[in-house]
């Protein structure tokens, strides 16, 4: 939860550390239900993702212990394509049995990102977390509303192609 996200339910009279635990709760009972040997769960924590807009900014910081412990899924996706998603070092508290997706691409602009910058970004994470432990996509959906965002097919297309090169030369053959 962002400061501001903090500050916001502290004004309406809730306590951000209730609505985290409450909420974590929730989500949990919800994958109990589910076949574990059949099922991959992730949960991808997004930032806001319409019409090439954003909603939320700040690290994972707040969050990030408790949420990457407790949260009973296999691979956590997150944003990092900007820094508005702050620094990787919140990846420490990831167990190991869990994988984090590292959204490296953006979905938003139609700019092509540079795969040098791309693998040192991910080289940068596992300072934090072992590179088994990671994975890389984009940042989020390509339209998480019927308009999609600002982006063509074709740019969408360059887009996974640049992920898959780059998951090519990162993590080789654990792909096929």
């Amino acid at each position: 939860m962002s400061s501001s996200s903090s500050a916001k339910t502290k004004a309406r009279g809730d306590d951000p550390e209730t609505e985290i635990a409450e909420a974590i709760a929730a989500e949990n009972q919800c994958y109990a239900a589910v076949d574990r040997s059949r099922v991959t769960l992730g949960m991808h924590i997004c930032r806001g993702n319409s019409r090439s807009r954003w909603a939320i900014q700040g690290g994972y910081d707040a969050i990030a212990e408790r949420v990457f412990n407790a949260l009973d899924v296999d691979r956590f996706l997150l944003e990092y394509d900007t820094d508005r998603a702050g620094s990787f070092e919140p990846l420490r508290f990831v167990p190991k049995n869990k994988v984090v997706v590292l959204g490296l691409i953006s979905t938003k602009v139609p700019q092509l990102e540079n795969e040098d910058s791309i693998l040192r970004r991910i080289e940068d994470a596992t300072r934090y977390i072992p590179i088994e432990q990671l994975a890389l996509s984009p940042q989020c959906g390509f339209a998480s509303v019927k308009e999609g965002n600002l982006i063509t097919a074709d740019d969408q297309r360059k887009k996974l192609e640049l992920v898959l090169q780059i998951a090519r030369k990162v993590w080789g053959d654990a792909l096929n």
